[in-house]
């Protein structure tokens, strides 16, 4: 509901009376509006175009400047942005935090995403990890998941927990599973499932001893997708034991159901747990029309079927949905 439909309803109960209706509606047109988000997205748009400009800039000119020169300005580079958000790092605590400089979180992203550029440059210019592919991913991981941690980011966070599944050889394209992924090899589907649930039991521990509880959202996030597309593709491409991977899938779509209740019982975070709701709702909802038209065969009672099947289960998910969002929310 909109500031102006909650005070026609205050005023309609005799709580407010019409001048203090009139008076608050004036403040609230004329109030300033704030543009943090807009600054951060920005901000954080900037990096991004900072650091692909810097990648090209290397492709095009390396032959010119020299590999020495480029990798000596990018490295001091990602030295001096990792001083400068070392130097205004927030103060150390188990509970969500900032850092003491409003440019400091950019400081930090900005080093990784350096980092990045200079390590691929280095293998591809020197060859520096030889023939372990491994280390070019586990490194980012090993050094960004503290950094994450000490500095309290969670863009960083995402960083290390996307470098840590690629070294285990796992791509995630969930709109191309079925058709071009490596999902097709059964002990990489093994190897997600298992770090994601590593991830998650991980997530829930550290959410238990309240260290930085709100880091949840992003394990869960990360690799909540990870394991409900390893399970999709598990039930996809091995028929002889896709009776597992269905299972598997019930049960985390409904955890992730079941968490997202107690999440929005527990907290204010709505957004985050209609999140987990969604994420249940459509991995289930791939997952269990896959076994019902290409294991049960339902498709053989006729074409009919088709229509009516996406038509009725259609509109009990979207009502499902609707009925799970709170009630100011489903008014808008």
């Amino acid at each position: 509901m909109s500031p102006n439909d909650v005070l026609s309803e205050l005023s309609k109960q005799g709580i407010v009376a019409p001048a203090q209706q009139t008076e608050i509606a004036e403040i609230e047109q004329k109030k300033p509006f704030s543009l943090h988000w807009e600054l951060r997205s920005m901000l954080y748009l900037g990096i991004l175009l900072l650091s692909s400009g810097l990648g090209l800039l290397v492709y095009d000119n390396f032959d010119q400047i020299g590999h020495g020169a480029l990798l000596a300005v990018i490295a001091l580079a990602c030295v001096g942005c990792f001083i400068f958000a070392w130097r205004f790092r927030p103060e150390w605590t188990p509970g969500q935090t900032k850092s003491r400089s409003s440019f400091g979180d950019y400081a930090l992203i900005l080093a990784c995403l350096l980092f990045l550029t200079l390590e691929g440059y280095a293998q591809y210019a020197y060859n520096v990890f030889g023939t372990r592919y491994g280390l070019v991913t586990l490194l980012p991981a090993v050094l960004f998941l503290p950094l994450a941690y000490r500095f309290d980011h969670r863009g960083v966070l995402g960083m290390a927990l996307t470098a840590l599944i690629s070294w285990v050889g796992v791509t995630v394209r969930p709109l191309e599973l079925y058709f071009k992924t490596n999902f097709f090899d059964q002990k990489t589907v093994y190897s997600a499932i298992g770090l994601a649930l590593v991830l998650i039991g991980l997530a829930l521990g550290l959410e238990r001893q309240r260290i930085k509880p709100h880091f949840t959202y992003t394990y869960l996030t990360i690799a909540g997708n990870l394991l409900l597309v390893a399970l999709l593709g598990g039930l996809f491409n091995f028929e002889d034991v896709w009776e597992w991977f269905a299972l598997g899938l019930a049960v985390t779509c409904v955890a992730f159901d079941q968490y997202a209740r107690r999440e929005r019982r527990l907290s204010a975070n709505v957004a985050g747990s209609f999140v987990y709701l969604l994420i249940s709702v459509v991995y289930g909802y791939i997952g269990f029309t896959y076994v019902v038209f290409h294991y049960l065969r339902l498709g053989s009672l006729g074409d009919n079927i088709y229509y009516w099947y996406f038509i009725l289960t259609g509109i009990a998910l979207v009502y499902y949905l609707m009925s799970q969002l709170p009630k100011g929310n489903r008014s808008a």
